[in-house]
């Protein structure tokens, strides 16, 4: 998943899919011009302002994707994925909507106000549009706020369906909230917090139906489809889903907001990114967003007649993540090593740096490149050093074997080559050449890898929330809301709160740092908490960073009023305008 964020591609950490904070991604940060073919239009991209372009009513749009769906309740620890907040974009509603310039604005559709009406106890007041409605009927009342809060609060006051707890993907800023009352029949919400939460524009953002989820189940009821999964109370609704084929949307016919242009739009799961080229070629998609795209996939796209692509930086990293139950990625020494003798340089000069030159490692975890509050934590640790890396195996308790393996003097690999798999998605070249590159950097320094590749709906649906892995590569997709990364690093026996830590890391300073850091109003003092607390990360080597993803939006030439979002919100932010050109 994404995870924050969601995994892309990966998994999506659901405080990322919230709205952003203020703060514009500027392409040559990221190392290079930007990339489009035939003559892209898109002028919006950066402003945070849709075009407005005339369009035709009806028609259709087939959007593809390279991941389906693990279920269909992005705020679930197990559910959480990029692609499903990219689907639910135009469904679930939202307080706030961010937009391609990462600016958040209130969606008014939703919520008329939303005021900061006192600091001490922090209180904000929202009122929701008179005209709100779930398309079965029902108002979107303060019942949908007190729910949302329940579920992803982390207390073990308030239990799922039969008694079990809430599985929620992420309770960062919801488990700060002392009270959601309602007043006005329900269509005022006063949100009082316990502690001050800084990033409390990200909250609520999506919103799951109260009404359906406490009947059907938060953690299970939304695992398959039903008709939980076509209540709506956006633009679009959920017609049908076939898994892995398709899911269609059609406009909600109880939406109270400016109709959609469209009459259908098509997410198509087309897992093997070489596919997507021919299907683009034969007009049986109209649009693209792939995962991790490469020099292959940009050169099959970029010349074919009538077909817009831009490539930008976006709110996105590859990573490595180390799985601390293993015994032997338990100690520090040996995470270290893997960093060390990780060429991560070539890494992205030979993947995403293929169509965004220049590109480079990424030293931080929590801001990436292109935002101004970056700084580069690394440290001695994010530098490539294989020897040191084989000095430090050697220290870790291994002896290298006449095969050029280390052989660990300890544990159930004692005496054995020195062994770990790498894990990542099928379908995806680009994927597969991280992997091939880092098996052979391992061998240089002694370490024999296995690829074990699974489905995206496996690997972010099982193997990475259930600890079933050795190492395992993909990309987060953050928002500027830097609370978003608390679930991924704050110590994994706190399972209510850190529900994406799949890595069985824990350290109570980080814990510390990440709650002073939320709890700060002023952004300046937050940014260099966190900024503290990434340096501590590379020092523990959690996860190792690889490089910050550029994103390829491709969309036929025939549709007008797309614009891309480089956040988690993903490009349907605005589908609801899309539509095909008038003239």
């Amino acid at each position: 998943m994404r995870s924050v964020s969601a995994p892309r591609r990966g998994t999506l950490s659901v405080a990322a899919v919230g709205a952003a904070a203020a703060l514009v991604l500027a392409l040559a940060a990221c190392g290079g011009g930007g990339s489009s073919s035939n003559n892209s239009t898109n002028s919006a991209g950066g402003s945070g302002v849709t075009t407005t372009s005339s369009v035709k009513q009806g028609g259709s749009l087939t959007f593809a994707l390279d991941e389906d769906i693990a279920g269909f309740n992005i705020l679930n620890a197990n559910q959480a994925e990029f692609v499903t907040a990219e689907i639910l974009d135009q469904v679930w509603p939202s307080v706030y909507i961010v937009q391609p310039s990462l600016k958040p604005v209130l969606d008014t559709d939703v919520v008329t106000s939303a005021k900061l009406t006192q600091k001490n106890p922090q209180t904000v007041v929202y009122q929701i549009n008179p005209k709100a409605t779930w398309s079965d009927g029902v108002p979107v009342n303060a019942e949908d706020f007190i729910y949302n809060w329940q579920a992803q609060s982390g207390s073990s006051k308030y239990k799922d369906v039969g008694g079990k707890p809430y599985e929620a993907a992420s309770t960062s800023g919801y488990n700060q909230i002392k009270s959601v009352t309602g007043s006005n029949g329900g269509k005022t919400v006063t949100v009082v917090y316990s502690n001050p939460f800084g990033d409390w524009k990200a909250l609520f953002s999506p919103m799951i139906p109260a009404h359906i989820s406490k009947k059907v189940g938060f953690n299970d009821g939304w695992s398959t489809f039903g008709s939980a999964a076509k209540v709506s109370a956006g633009p679009y609704m959920i017609k049908s889903y076939a898994k892995g084929s398709n899911l269609i949307e059609v406009p909600n016919p109880k939406w109270w907001g400016k109709k959609p242009n469209l009459s259908k739009i098509v997410f198509r799961f087309i897992l093997d990114d070489s596919q997507q080229a021919p299907a683009v070629q034969n007009n049986e998609v109209q649009m693209v967003n792939p995962a991790l795209p490469g020099l292959d996939y940009y050169n099959s796209v970029k010349n074919i007649a009538g077909f817009n692509v831009n490539v930008e930086p976006g709110l996105e990293f590859q990573h490595m993540d180390f799985n601390e139950a293993n015994p032997y990625l338990a100690k520090v020494q040996v995470r270290r090593a893997i960093a060390w003798g990780t060429n991560r340089a070539e890494i992205a000069g030979r993947t995403g740096g293929e169509i965004s030159k220049g590109l480079g490692p990424l030293q931080n975890r929590i801001f990436l490149t292109t935002q101004p509050e970056f700084k580069d934590e690394s440290g001695i640790y994010g530098k490539y050093n294989p020897s040191l890396a084989k000095k430090t195996l050697q220290q870790a308790g291994m002896t290298m074997g006449s095969d050029g393996y280390f052989h660990p003097n300890f544990g159930p690999q004692k005496g054995k080559d020195f062994t770990l798999s790498i894990s990542t998605t099928n379908g995806v070249p680009v994927r597969s050449d991280i992997e091939q590159l880092f098996k052979n950097d391992m061998k240089q320094i002694g370490v024999k890898i296995n690829i074990v590749n699974y489905t995206a709906d496996k690997l972010f649906g099982t193997i990475g929330p259930k600890g079933e892995f050795d190492i395992i590569e993909f990309a987060w997709v953050n928002t500027p809301f830097a609370s978003g990364n608390q679930p991924i690093y704050c110590s994994y026996t706190n399972t209510t709160v850190c529900g994406e830590n799949w890595d069985h890391y824990a350290n109570p300073q980080v814990d510390q740092l990440f709650n002073k850091a939320l709890a700060t109003l002023s952004p300046e003092q937050a940014t260099a908490v966190y900024n503290q607390i990434d340096g501590i990360l590379w020092k523990d080597m959690v996860t190792l960073p690889l490089f910050q993803q550029p994103q390829l939006f491709g969309w036929s030439t025939k549709y007008t009023n797309i614009v891309p979002n480089t956040s988690s919100i993903g490009i349907p932010w605005n589908a609801n305008e899309w539509g095909l050109k008038a003239s």
